[in-house]
């Protein structure tokens, strides 16, 4: 049988196998019903926003009720603030004593650095119909008085931090799942039967592709619900959101096949479930180790010298680049660099960790030590 052949067999048996599990059905339902509550939740919890407003005097009489009925839709309200002049204006933006200023003299909405749509909007509807019986006047133009942020750092920070932890827990989840379909194979001798005919290799590298291609429907489908949420406005999104979802996807897979490579082999040196979670410990630590590392890298300073080793070292590429990606601009370069070194990683993981997988599932019944597993893989 053809290896190709081989893996893609594997990889649908594990698929079916996994399928058919209670457990993952009730986690995927889990999942959905977490992503739609905390929602819900959200939605019951939310606050009222309310946007200060500076407008320089003379104030046209009825703007403050024309602006909050603009809002009720947003479910916001306005809060007008007069300003004696336009240095004032300028001064009350850049100490944030205001969201932005309205100049209606001029149709412009002014704001410190970062142009806020949703009250722009309000602005622009409460301002017509507070002229509905005038001459149709032009949109209300926007304006900043500093250069715009290259990122909102706080909802940046959000999304780094969040995609993160995505990533750390399904690289940890889908590798515990790894780890316990191979001592479950190796505990019912189906993995003699499976021997006989496939390649070590083979089927190490079906079951992490069987295993990574469920955990990425079941990505899809939350963030399906997410996207379908959102677009009924159930809750609002960062900007920065849209490109960190399209770095999480690719660095899922990358980092799940580091990893669930490494899983797998750990799960071979077990001899029981029971046993299972002591053998996985190292990767597990060492994942955590990563996510820490980035993350105090990247919050400190995400240009630093530390986060540009992190974003390109194997290890912690999956992790930090996605995040560091969220709050600042890297480089075409590192993202190829990075791309290429855990690519080599994995490859090289592979044919190592299929060695020690093989020994290990010849021990059935029995554990076999990590320094015997290692010199049994470096004879091979």
């Amino acid at each position: 049988m053809s290896g190709r052949r081989a893996v893609t067999l594997v990889a649908l048996r594990e698929i079916r196998e996994r399928l058919r599990s209670r457990a993952f059905l009730v986690s995927t339902i889990v999942l959905l019903v977490l992503v739609g509550g905390s929602t819900a939740l959200n939605g019951v919890l939310a606050k009222e926003t309310t946007y200060h407003v500076g407008v320089t005097a003379p104030v046209p009489a009825g703007l403050g009720a024309a602006l909050d009925r603009a809002a009720d839709p947003f479910d916001a309200r306005v809060r007008l603030k007069v300003l004696a002049s336009p240095a004032a204006a300028r001064a009350a933006l850049r100490d944030e004593d205001v969201d932005a200023v309205l100049l209606l003299g001029d149709d412009r909405l002014v704001f410190r650095a970062t142009v806020d749509s949703e009250l722009a909007a309000i602005a622009d509807g409460g301002v017509r119909a507070l002229r509905r019986h005038l001459p149709p006047a032009p949109e209300l133009r926007t304006a900043t008085i500093e250069p715009p942020d290259a990122k909102d750092t706080d909802a940046a920070v959000v999304v780094a931090a969040a995609g993160a932890l995505l990533l750390l827990m399904s690289f940890a989840v889908y590798g515990q799942w790894v780890v316990s379909g191979v001592v479950e194979e190796k505990g019912s001798r189906v993995v003699e039967l499976l021997l006989s005919a496939v390649r070590p290799q083979d089927l190490l590298a079906g079951k992490v592709i069987g295993i990574g291609l469920l955990g990425l429907g079941q990505l899809v489908l939350v963030a399906g619900l997410g996207a379908i949420l959102l677009a009924a406005g159930a809750f609002d999104a960062p900007a920065e959101l849209g490109g960190s979802l399209a770095l999480v996807v690719p660095w899922f897979a990358l980092g799940y096949a580091l990893y669930a490579v490494a899983y797998a082999a750990a799960g071979a040196l077990a001899s029981r479930q029971q046993n299972a979670d002591t053998a996985a410990q190292p990767i597990t630590y060492t994942l955590l180790a990563a996510y820490f590392a980035g993350y105090v890298a990247v919050s400190a300073d995400a240009d630093g010298l530390v986060a540009n080793l992190l974003t390109v070292f194997p290890l912690t590429a999956p992790l930090v680049l996605p995040a560091r990606a969220a709050l600042t601009g890297v480089p075409l370069w590192e993202h190829a660099l990075a791309i290429a070194l855990v690519l080599v990683t994995i490859v090289a993981l592979v044919r190592f960790a299929g060695r020690v997988y093989a020994h290990g599932l010849l021990h059935a019944g029995s554990g076999l030590a990590p320094r015997a597993a290692w010199r049994a893989a470096r004879r091979t």
